[in-house]
This record gives C-alpha cells, sequence and structure tokens, in this order.
C-alpha cells in the first residue's frame, strides 16, 4: 500500500484538510489534482495498523476518536509523524446503537444548540491541536437539519473544518452548508466500502477518488486504520 500511495503523489497533491502560510501558497500553485486522504478510528481499543499506517510518507489526515482507550497515545504519534490530526466525532445513527459503541459522549439527533457546543468543545479538548473534524457513525444526525445546523455554528464560531463523511445517502449537510454561508466538504469515496479490506479494493477505490479529483479538480475518501 505505500508503494501505491507514492506512486499516486507522482501524479495528484495529497492534501490536508487545513494547511496554512507559505504551505498553503505551495498547494495553490500546484495545479494537480488534489486528493485528501482521511483514515478513521484512531484512538481506538483496536491499534492493529496505527504504526504501518503513520509510516506512510504522505500527508494524511488522521480522524481521532474523543476520549477513548487511546486518544492521548495516537494523537501524540500522530503528530510526531506529522500528520495532520482531526476529531472523529461521535454522532447517533439512525437506528438504535449500543452507547458504548460511540464512546464517552456524542451527538445526539435533537440535541440542544449548547448541548452540541459542549460536546464538541469536549472533543476537541480531548483530541488537542484538532483543526478540524468529521462524522463517525452519525447516520441519523447527518439527517437531522436542525442539529447539523447547530454542528456548522460551531465550527463557524471556531474556525473548524467539518468533513461530512455521507454515511447515509439522505445527508442533508451540503444543503444547510450552503444555507449557513459556510464551505462543504463530503466524501467522495469509502476505501473499504462493506469492509472489503484486501489490497486490491482499497487500491481500486483510491483510483475511483483519484478519478473524481482528475474531473472535478478536488475529492475527499475515507480509510479506516483497523
Amino acid at each position: 500500500m505505500k508503494k501505491f500511495v507514492l506512486s499516486l503523489m507522482l501524479f495528484f497533491t495529497f492534501f490536508p484538510l487545513l494547511f496554512a502560510g507559505e504551505e498553503a501558497q505551495v498547494f495553490a500553485d500546484d495545479k494537480r489534482p488534489q486528493m485528501c486522504i482521511i483514515i478513521d478510528d484512531f484512538g481506538g481499543w483496536d491499534q492493529s495498523g496505527v504504526e504501518t499506517m503513520l509510516s506512510i510518507d504522505a500527508p494524511l489526515t488522521c480522524a481521532v476518536i474523543p476520549d477513548v482507550d487511546n486518544t492521548k497515545k495516537n494523537v501524540d504519534a500522530i503528530k510526531k509523524a506529522n500528520k495532520e490530526v482531526i476529531v472523529h466525532m461521535p454522532m447517533s445513527a439512525h437506528v438504535r446503537l449500543p452507547e458504548n459503541w460511540y464512546g464517552s459522549y456524542y451527538i445526539a439527533s435533537g440535541d440542544s444548540k449548547n448541548t452540541v457546543f459542549e460536546k464538541l468543545d469536549k472533543a476537541f479538548e480531548s483530541v488537542n491541536g484538532a483543526n478540524g473534524f468529521n462524522i463517525h457513525i452519525g447516520s441519523g444526525v447527518c439527517q437531522d437539519k436542525k442539529t447539523v445546523g447547530y454542528v456548522y455554528d460551531w465550527a463557524k464560531e471556531n474556525g473548524k473544518t467539518f468533513v461530512d463523511s455521507r454515511t447515509h445517502m439522505g445527508t442533508i449537510c451540503e444543503e444547510v452548508a450552503k444555507e449557513k454561508n459556510m464551505p462543504y466538504y463530503g466524501r467522495n469515496e469509502f476505501l473499504e466500502p462493506e469492509g472489503d479490506r484486501s489490497y486490491e479494493g482499497v487500491c481500486h477505490h483510491l483510483m475511483v477518488g483519484a478519478n473524481v479529483a482528475k474531473e472535478n479538480g478536488s475529492a475527499i475518501v475515507i480509510g479506516h486504520v483497523g
């Protein structure tokens, strides 16, 4: 997988979600298609693949679940590897799931604005130095216009990038982002749909993302560290 990612870098600019200063100018001047690779599920009890993933010589964006078993340990390792850190923010599903699947706290459909703000504040305290956040589970919240609106309100007030992981086809995040005059960032491709973690499968879906980037100028793909 390392060799495949590095070969893609000859033709694509891999970019983190947020960059500033001189690095921003470098990306702005590079006319190649740009693809962001987000790797979810850092921080959990299953640490298989963490070391290997962080050894990949590409600017991966690592999404860390807040306040779980290995949150701090993984945040420190990600920073040491010079990768970008974001919060993998738990949000409720459209079906009933066990509470412990979400971690210490999660945004639930119907939460008040104050509750959403408090939970995001705590998440970013837990994942120190995070540039932004995406959705962990969240197939219910992403269809709840009021709750999604509070999420975008917090992102706007705090200057953070929010990525819609598109965990449900009915997501209304793009609609809400436009209403809030916020940029919309949404996943274009999953690297392991339906749990297929084979090398061939992941390479195939990386190329699907690459082709989206070629057509649109940029793309966001999401994989999982486990």
